[in-house]
């Protein structure tokens, strides 16, 4: 009885969780910087699916009635930066026995819970090639991270 009440408890929870993936989320009132073009001020990004299916003035787009709206006013929305130089998760190996390492893997030393990861995220980072080090001609292979922000609410400060 209870192995049927936990997965009936299961499928309602993942019929409730398509249903939201679903609805389109409508974030009005921010500034929103786009990757070309100017800052649009009281602007409005809808997102669908996990893609963004219109971006612009207030004024200018029309907001699904179905949309779960969420007031950004005062905030600022822009797309996420790309690092492509970097050594924060505490790998490290590319400096410190020879001067040619090719054998070195950032992936096998890198610290995935790594407080520098956070921070980088902060401040608008969602992507970063770590390194395991730069001080040599060859110092190994280096990772993308790519760290996925849920667009909701909760990160929209």
């Amino acid at each position: 009885m209870k192995k049927a009440f936990a997965f009936l408890s299961m499928l309602v929870f993942a019929a409730f969780f398509v249903e939201a993936q679903q609805r389109p989320q409508a974030y009005v009132g921010a500034e929103i910087i786009p990757i070309s073009g100017p800052a649009i001020h009281n602007g409005v990004l809808i997102i669908k699916e996990k893609k963004i299916v219109a971006v612009g003035a207030r004024s200018g787009i029309k907001i699904p009635e179905d949309a779960e709206i969420h007031d950004a006013s005062g905030k600022v929305i822009m797309p996420g930066i790309i690092d492509t130089h970097s050594h924060i998760g505490g790998g490290s190996g590319g400096d410190g026995s020879g001067p040619i390492q090719p054998d070195v893997r950032i992936l096998d030393s890198i610290n995935p819970r790594d407080t520098g990861f956070k921070r980088a995220l902060a401040g608008g980072i969602t992507t970063v090639n770590v390194m395991p080090g730069s001080g040599h001609l060859s110092s190994g292979q280096t990772l993308f991270r790519q760290s996925l922000v849920r667009a909701d609410s909760e990160n929209c400060r």
